[in-house]
């Protein structure tokens, strides 16, 4: 969880990142076409930031976790829109 983007965005912000393992590590960034974590991220991973890459995450939801949902929606509306961040 990124806690400054997902303060900034009001929603929260997941990301997964790997390493690479110590023998495979890859080029230098300027020698690479692409960048492997965002520039964001660079100062949280400091020295080793050129040792990690990011994946793909996707999200679903099942109709379990949809009832789960519902239900807690039903039970807390309320304090959630009263701590909102919406201004009139």
């Amino acid at each position: 969880i990124d806690p400054v983007r997902t303060a900034a965005a009001g929603k929260v912000d997941l990301g997964a990142f790997l390493t690479y393992p110590a023998d495979n590590l890859p080029k230098a960034a300027s020698e690479e076409q692409h960048q492997f974590i965002p520039s964001d991220k660079i100062a949280d991973f400091g020295a080793h930031a050129n040792h990690y890459y990011q994946l793909t995450v996707t999200y679903f939801k099942s109709d379990l976790d949809r009832a789960l949902f519902e239900e807690l929606w039903k039970e807390y509306w309320m304090n959630t829109l009263s701590s909102s961040n919406v201004e009139g």
